[in-house]
């Protein structure tokens, strides 16, 4: 963690805010409009695997939400998150079973740890940028 910089919690929430809300928001509603003729169960399957893919996009490859608050996510090593990382760092709001747990655990483990319980297992940590 050498020259790391751990990011503020009140940065991480605003990022998450930005990721974890108002995107998946904007997305659902959109897919939602395109797939509007579809079956309910068609619409639902794409809503769950869009949200999947924009979780893992946006650790694995950019997140608007980080780049404006001004912080990254690294691996421990401070090297880019691989795709596996990026996978692991989101299971707990990936599987729809537990989202909402998921999400409950993932926010008291920030107010009272400074870092998500799923960075602990994936071995990645969110920087100053």
């Amino acid at each position: 963690m050498d020259g790391l910089v751990p990011a503020s919690k009140g940065k991480r929430f605003a990022a998450g805010l930005i990721d974890l809300v108002v995107i998946p928001i904007v997305l659902g509603i959109v897919i939602g409009l395109v797939l509007l003729a579809a079956p309910d169960v068609a619409r639902s399957i794409m809503l769950v695997l869009v949200n999947i893919i924009w979780l893992v996009f946006r650790d694995a490859v950019y997140s608007p939400g980080r780049a404006m608050v001004k912080t990254k996510i690294v691996s421990m090593t401070g090297e880019k998150v691989t795709l596996v990382q990026a996978v692991i760092r989101n299971i707990l709001l990936i599987i729809p079973f537990v989202l909402v747990v998921g999400y409950i655990l993932e926010i008291v483990m920030l107010s009272v740890k400074g870092h998500r319980l799923a960075d602990t297992w994936a071995k990645t940590q969110v920087v100053e940028a």
